[in-house]
């Protein structure tokens, strides 16, 4: 499944380096980042080729914001149903997401994603070959 995605133009998250610091974005805008709603029933195809070149976001369908149906995560321009059910499942698969598809975190959310890697997975910067061994065998 990983040959489907051609992500050379992004690397590892934890290989990035912090060459500026991050612009200051509100909570409202760090979500748009993060995750974007569509209507169920509306076209996935049409918001696909509107999102333009992007790092990894969850996409929530449903037929209102607060009931979310379906979590998705888009890499590339391209759908991967998550099997999750709920937002914290969502997003624990978006998060591993960067590490099996080699992306960086993006640029906006960088200190966030960094926060979430050291402090809920526990995961120290210099163990990448050891994390996608662990999340690979783990799946299969």
């Amino acid at each position: 499944m990983c040959q489907q995605f051609s992500c050379s133009s992004i690397y590892s998250p934890l290989h990035q380096k912090a060459k500026r610091k991050p612009p200051k974005i509100s909570s409202a805008q760090a979500a748009k980042h993060l995750k974007v709603s569509l209507q169920e029933g509306a076209s996935v195809t049409t918001f696909l080729e509107t999102t333009g070149a992007r790092q990894p976001f969850l996409l929530c369908t449903g037929e209102q914001k607060n009931k979310i149906q379906r979590f998705f995560i888009v890499v590339d321009q391209k759908l991967i149903p998550c099997k999750a059910q709920t937002s914290v499942t969502a997003f624990d698969e978006l998060f591993k997401a960067h590490y099996v598809f080699s992306v960086s975190y993006d640029e906006t959310l960088c200190s966030f994603y960094t926060f979430v890697q050291t402090t809920v997975y526990n995961i120290d910067a210099r163990s990448t070959k050891e994390i996608r061994a662990r999340l690979l065998q783990r799946d299969s």
